[in-house]
């Protein structure tokens, strides 16, 4: 018996599903691509507006020189602080792409201890400088004092001797014998972009957050002792000991690097929920499925009902199929995820049912292709949607798939189905 003529069939409309899978994965060269450009734009705005915060002070630096006139500076730490944060959110634009940017009320109040100040100056001639280093200070607009021991003093621009290459603000205050401990506090607002992240720099911290952005992701050395997360917005509130830290209370030049304090922080950003280039990137590792599945169904219809489904007509129809992405990443950036991949459905699967009316010869025999995209398309969202079970759900799609191919094409006898092509 001679079965090249199905084999043929066969290995025909594989290569050209093949191909149309191909054509879905330079979707994702379009997506890195868009990513990019979207990455420059949030970069733009982050430039001009405030780039994502980190707070590392507030610390105490007491100026040394040595008989060799080398830096010797001494740094002290606050004996407890508590920052108190509120976050206004705000989306800026640069053409079509969106970024998320804050307005950032900052509270904070604490105290040093009076010995671990003294112990540390050398003499009444050396400078006591308030250091607070802020990542951008050009997001604030406004004057701020500090309030040191109960007397106001101006910031003044620049975070001091370690942080000589970093933004953020100083104080020059003095010091006395009179109390063990010197309190302070202060108030000041800046912008930035994306998050913000504090250094628990107190031997007893407290940071207290709260912002009406309903979706943050909490990042950082350390999660919040306790958080409230709602529609409305979201609080959080950490509580992190001295015990915890990588670096001590008190210490001289060199022995912490900035670095050291910068990966202590604890903070949040604020997270975009549904982003449609990572979903889209996400969907097309499903293109295969989607095509083998559409394609399958067209070829029982070609060997049950023997209509004859051209191979041309299979092209068109894995291109409709590769052309989902291209639309759903289009479209994504206009009217957001949800609303893209409804439309992007919705085009494509009234595209191949109206083919498949004159494909299949009949209007009734197109309804199971529209059903069957329908689902295929709910279901895909559906595991996009629950990312940490996708392949789980991915392999339940398969085998329900090969589950219903090999019960419908049960009673085919392939023998004879060889020997009717031949004869045909």
């Amino acid at each position: 018996m001679n079965y090249d003529g199905i084999f043929i069939k066969v290995v025909i409309i594989g290569f050209i599903g093949v191909v149309c899978f191909v054509a879905s994965l330079l979707v994702l060269e379009l997506v890195v691509e868009r990513q990019d450009r979207f990455a420059e734009a949030k970069q733009e705005i982050a430039e001009k507006w405030g780039k994502e915060q980190f707070v590392a002070g507030p610390l105490i630096i007491i100026k040394k020189t040595t008989a060799e006139g080398i830096s010797n500076n001494s740094y002290v730490l606050p004996q407890n602080l508590r920052y108190e944060i509120e976050l206004i959110p705000e989306i800026r634009s640069r053409g079509i792409f969106k970024s998320v940017v804050y307005v950032s009320k900052l509270k904070a109040s604490g105290s040093f201890a009076q010995q671990d100040v003294f112990s540390s100056v050398a003499s009444n001639q050396n400078e006591v400088v308030f250091s607070l280093p802020i990542t951008d200070t050009k997001g604030i607009e406004n004057q701020f004092d500090l309030t040191w021991n109960g007397v106001k003093y101006p910031f003044q621009g620049g975070a001091g001797m370690i942080f000589q290459e970093s933004s953020g603000l100083n104080a020059v205050v003095p010091v006395g014998r009179a109390q063990e401990t010197i309190p302070f506090s202060f108030e000041i607002e800046f912008k930035g972009s994306e998050g913000i992240s504090v250094a628990p720099v107190g031997k007893e911290t407290v940071i207290a957050m709260f912002s009406s952005w309903p979706s943050p992701k909490f990042i950082g050395s350390y999660l919040p002792s306790e958080r409230e997360i709602s529609e409305s917005g979201f609080s959080a509130e950490w509580k992190i000991s001295s015990l915890g830290r990588p670096y001590p209370q008190t210490w001289e030049e060199g022995a912490v690097s900035p670095q050291q304090l910068i990966d202590s922080g604890a903070g949040v950003e604020f997270h975009e929920p549904v982003d449609g280039y990572d979903m889209t990137f996400r969907s097309v590792r499903y293109a295969i499925l989607f095509i083998i599945i559409t394609f399958a169904t067209f070829f029982l219809f070609d060997v049950l009902l023997k209509i004859r489904i051209h191979p041309i007509q299979y092209l068109l129809i894995g291109s409709a199929l590769s052309l989902f992405y291209v639309l759903l990443l289009s479209l994504s950036e206009q009217i957001g995820f949800l609303f893209a991949y409804i439309t992007a459905t919705t085009m494509i699967a009234l595209m191949i049912t109206l083919y498949s009316s004159f494909v299949l010869k009949s209007k009734k025999r197109a309804i199971p292709i529209f059903s069957l995209l329908v689902i295929l398309y709910s279901y895909l969202y559906f595991v996009l949607r629950i990312e940490d079970y996708a392949l789980l759900f991915g392999s339940l799609l398969l085998f329900i798939f090969l589950s219903v191919l090999m019960y419908t094409t049960r009673h085919i006898d392939w023998f004879a189905l060889g020997k009717k092509e031949q004869i045909g």
